[in-house]
């Protein structure tokens, strides 16, 4: 029951809702052991266990042939450059700028906030294109041979730029993700493991650079050669999570623009079309967090601001949505049709805002809101 879970969960926390179309599934997610693509792993381990009866597997298990997950000792690049020197270069590095960067903001309201203590309000919108919008936007940006990854993260930074100017970070500190279940473990499994898999990269670009394909192509090439030749910013975020349990959340919260764009994903055949949103909570909330997921062939889109105020938010994902139809050589929605997807997104919002509150010992935690099309659950 519900009631019971408000003032005993700790760890993940469901609702679910059914209407006569519609049947919303929204999970809370404690930060400290789950990273947001594993909120997406137990949404869908939920979801299958309805369908098949049976809930699968999604936790390390030691001994398991495939989930006991250890770091992959064949991978030459990790084996020599995960060892004692570069540890203890990032021991010293992370305590350093730990204690400045929070000793500048020892009283402000922001270090506060990173603590788990009461927060500005957070809003949030969430939105989706169809499957032929998708497709064609996946088609136009294959043609010009450009990454999804660095489209949604130019049309996200645009959609910042149209609020209006008392409400941008002109020069933000930009946080992104990557996991590292399938590049620094074994065995190497579908990413259907729950953990904390997730480790932030970023920089300090300005709106504008955001906003340039150029630079965010440059970015995203930079991202996957450090990746994957563990090297520069992910050696040191992977060596601070892994070692000293540091996730590299030492920056304003309030100046984030936390980029995630977690690609193809799928859920049980049986749910009949999924769309899918995740964001923190306000005990973590940022000045921009934006999530991209494609389920199913569905790009589903989440927007979230503890700055910009949800009229304006709305607004926003609007403009970005718009963007990326018309990228797609396609039309944006009529006002009526967009009314009816405002509905949806203002209800899983009061019903976020509604159950942040019951859920009292989740304070750092994330939503993840599943809705599904067709007949209920």
């Amino acid at each position: 029951r519900m009631t019971d879970l408000a003032s005993t969960a700790t760890v993940h926390y469901v609702h679910v809702l059914t209407a006569p179309s519609k049947t919303f599934v929204v999970g809370y997610t404690n930060f400290r052991d789950f990273d947001g693509t594993s909120c997406f792993n137990l949404i869908k381990g939920f979801v299958a266990t309805y369908y098949d009866g049976e809930a699968p597997l999604v936790r390390p298990t030691v001994g398991s042939p495939e989930l006991d997950l250890r770091l992959d000792t064949e991978n030459e690049e990790l084996k020599k450059k995960l060892g004692a020197l570069p540890a203890l270069r990032c021991a010293v590095g992370t305590s350093y700028t730990m204690a400045v960067q929070y000793g500048r903001w020892l009283l402000s309201r922001e270090l506060f906030d990173a603590f788990g203590c009461a927060s500005p309000e957070c809003c949030s919108v969430i939105e989706s294109l169809s499957l032929e919008e998708t497709a064609k936007m996946t088609a136009a940006l294959k043609a010009r041979k450009l990454k999804p990854f660095a489209h949604l993260m130019t049309t996200s930074a645009e959609a910042a730029k149209s609020v209006p100017k008392k409400y941008q970070v002109e020069r933000p500190i930009l946080l992104t993700q990557v996991s590292c279940q399938s590049r620094y473990y074994m065995p190497k499994v579908e990413r259907n493991v729950c953990g904390n898999w997730l480790i932030g990269l970023g920089t300090r670009p300005t709106l504008d650079e955001l906003s340039s394909e150029s630079w965010a192509s440059k970015f995203y090439t930079g991202l996957i050669e450090h990746i994957e030749s563990f090297s520069g910013n992910a050696a040191w975020s992977f060596i601070n999570q892994t070692v000293y349990g540091m996730s590299g959340y030492r920056a304003n919260p309030r100046k984030i623009f936390w980029f995630n764009n977690y690609g193809l994903r799928s859920m049980h055949e049986g749910a009949g079309g999924v769309t899918y949103h995740w964001a923190p909570t306000y005990s973590v909330a940022t000045y921009f967090l934006v999530c991209c997921v494609c389920v199913d062939g569905r790009m589903c889109i989440t927007i979230s601001s503890s700055v910009v105020p949800q009229g304006e938010l709305q607004k926003a994902v609007e403009h970005m949505k718009k963007m990326l139809i018309e990228s797609a050589g396609g039309e944006a929605l009529t006002t009526s049709e967009a009314r009816i997807g405002l509905k949806a997104a203002s209800f899983a919002a009061k019903l976020r805002r509604r159950t942040e509150r019951s859920c009292a010992k989740l304070r750092r935690s994330s939503f993840a809101a599943a809705t599904f099309g067709g007949a209920a659950l």
